[in-house]
This record gives structure tokens, sequence and C-alpha cells, in this order.
């Protein structure tokens, strides 16, 4: 399939959904009652073993495949929830309402503390949100004797993690590099950095409001560890932050909304997501994706049940579907990040043979070796690190 048809049509639709898509979903959670409701989460049809009529799935932008042509995923117009819905009789309700993982969570806290249903039955945090959701008893176990594919068709790395040692209740959707995004065409290529800073580029910057990306790549620059973050170490990147923001060389921060930046020539580089990249590529072939001579970040999102979840099972046929190599190739001849399905890049060579070595998806070993995940820290730190970086933020 020719990569500027299948990803092209896509980026104006995609940049208009990012602005409503905290609207969204408000919109969609109070057409599901759980706003201000104290309805007790309806009964699962886990025992049941029949799949629900519909699942509910909150998602990122830029996040599952779509058809050609079309305004938004859909059970309808996305290959693998069409086939999902053909082999289960399940409509996926598939909402792009992830823009931050703080400010999702935000929209999900009090059902949950309540004890309600979220009205959604699969989400995809990053794993520190997800670990802290499921450190405070807010997400269903898996039942794996649902999900076969899903235990044999893990990838290596993804087992045992720290955050889910038993993998019992995180399945990893996609995993991400942050990095670089340069426009070539518009300032020279630069792969340190601080080249960030560069007063050529004033007002031409664009980071993100991820603390553990922007801040991570930063302390990159400064030639911290964000493996090993110290209230030391996170100070001086904020520093770094504050000067660049009041000289008004970064001209904004901003959730996944940075890429209508990149797209629209507002921003000249960026603090970026590998598959962002990817994407815009098809429209933009000036636009590369660098891992910085420092490193890079790495993260994963994660399929998470929410604790009370009205279809929790149907949810678990979902994820075991997905974790079939054949589905995840068509996924990730979409979104272009980096699969955790083995087979997958075998299977993806039947749609184009060149994305079976696209480093974006399949990135080697080197890479990875420069990639670093951001470490954990104590309560009181983490909260140090939410407060000061909110400042900066705001």
């Amino acid at each position: 399939m020719d990569a500027e048809k299948k990803f092209g049509t896509e980026l104006d639709r995609r940049t208009l959904l990012k602005a409503g898509a905290v609207a969204g979903a408000a919109a969609f959670l109070a057409a599901c009652g759980t706003s201000g409701s104290s309805t007790a989460p309806s009964a699962s049809t886990d025992g049941e073993k029949v799949p629900s009529e519909e699942i509910n799935f909150a998602n990122w932008t830029y996040y599952i495949d779509v058809d050609d042509g079309v305004d938004t995923a859909t059970a309808d117009t996305s290959e693998s929830l069409r086939r999902f819905k053909a082999e289960y009789g399940t409509t996926v309700n598939y909402q792009e309402v992830l823009l931050d993982n703080d400010e999702f969570f935000g929209t999900i806290k009090a059902p949950l503390e309540a004890g309600q249903d979220t009205g959604w039955d699969i989400v995809t945090p990053t794993t520190w949100m997800a670990k802290k959701i499921v450190d405070l008893g807010w997400a269903e176990k898996f039942d794996k004797s649902n999900m076969p594919n899903f235990v044999a068709n893990l990838a290596d790395e993804f087992k045992g993690r720290a955050a889910d040692p038993g993998n019992d209740y995180l399945a990893p959707w996609q995993s991400l590099m942050t990095g670089l995004a340069v426009n070539t065409k518009k300032t020279t290529r630069f792969t340190k950095v601080p080249g960030l800073w560069d007063p050529k580029l004033k007002g031409k910057i664009v980071l993100l409001t991820e603390l553990r990306d922007t801040v991570g790549l930063v302390m990159l620059g400064n030639g911290a560890d964000p493996a090993a973050p110290t209230r030391g170490t996170f100070d001086a990147a904020i520093k770094t932050l504050q000067d660049a923001i009041s000289s008004e060389q970064v001209r904004k921060l901003s959730g996944q909304g940075y890429t209508e930046l990149l797209i629209n020539d507002a921003a000249y580089a960026a603090i970026a997501w590998s598959g962002d990249v990817g994407i815009i590529q098809a429209e933009k072939a000036e636009l590369e994706f660098i891992v910085p001579d420092e490193g890079g970040m790495y993260a994963t999102d994660n399929m998470l049940i929410p604790k009370g979840a009205k279809n929790k099972y149907t949810a678990e046929l979902w994820i075991d579907f997905y974790y079939q190599p054949e589905i995840a190739a068509i996924v990730e001849a979409y979104v272009q990040y980096i699969c955790p399905v083995k087979g997958a890049a075998e299977e993806i060579t039947k749609i184009d043979p060149a994305l079976a070595t696209n480093p974006l998806i399949f990135p080697d070993e080197a890479t990875k070796s420069r990639l670093k995940v951001w470490g954990d820290v104590s309560a009181d730190d983490q909260a140090y690190f939410d407060e000061q970086f909110s400042a900066v933020v705001e």
C-alpha cells in the first residue's frame, strides 16, 4: 500500500481531533452515565464467557490503523477493529481521548475512588501511570485463560517488568522513543539536545508536557542520567527549561497537539515521539526523528482494564486478538511505533517489506542501548518533581 496514500489523508483530521479530545472524553463519559453517577458498576459478562455487544476503548491519537480517506477510526473503518467485530460480533467504541497521562487520569479518578465503572473497558496509560493505577487497586487482573496469544506472543523484553512482574494487569500496546524532531528544510540538522537552544530557532521550538519525556531529554542534554534522577539533576533541567521559556526560545509546551505545529511549520524542531514523526514524514519527508547523541527516552503505553469495567471478558478478548502477529502488523503498519508482539516483523513484510526494517518500529539493539527509562524515585521526590514541572508547564 502506498505510504502517502495510507497516512497522508489523516493528518488534518487528527490535528483537529487533538483539540477536541478532552471535550470528547467528557462527553463520552457523560453519555455513559459515569460523571457524577452514584450507580454501581454494571455486572461484567466475564463469568458468562459471552462476548459483549460493544466495548469502550480509550487511546491516544495516531494509535490504531484506519482506512484511506475516512474521518475517524471506528469498528467499520479500521481493519483491525473490523476483523474483531467479524470474529466476535463486538463493536469497539474507539475514542482518541488521551493527550496527557495526568489529564486523563483526572477524568477517571473519581469513579475509581467511588468503586464505579469509569465507562472504559480498556485504557492505555504509560507504564508509570499504569503502575500507579495498579498500585491503587484500580485495575482488573487478567484471566489469562482467555488470552493464549498474549501469553505466547508477548515480546520477552516486556516480561517480568517491575511495574507488573507477573504480566497480570498490563498488556503493552506500543513502545515509543522520545528524541528530537528536526525539520531539515527549515533548519540545519542537529543531533545533540542543546541544539534546541540555538538562538536561530527562537520561537520555533515545541516541547512535550510529559515530564518524563521533556525533563528526561533535557537531563541527558545536561549530562545527567534520567534513569537515576535526583533533585539536583532535576532542578538543573528545570532551570534549563525556565531559561528557554522565559527567553521565548520555546514557542510552546504541548501534549499530543505538538504535531500540528510541526505539520504547519509553526515549529521547526521539537522533543517528539518517534511514531508521530514517522506518520508526519509521509507528508513532510524533511522532518527527521533523531535519537540524540546523548541518548533518548523510552516508554511503553499499556492496555489496562479499569476496576469494575463492565465488559472485562470482552476486553481480554480484544487484547488477545491484538496479540496475533497478523493483527499487530496491521496496526504497526499505520502507527509506526515499537511493536510488543513476537512475529509481527515477519507479518508486516506482507504489507510492506520496507516496514520490517523501519528503525522506528523495530529499532536495533544498538539504538535500544542508548535509550533511558525514567527511574523510580520516592513519593516525596516525585511529588516535588510534579509540582516543579507543573509550574513550568503553566
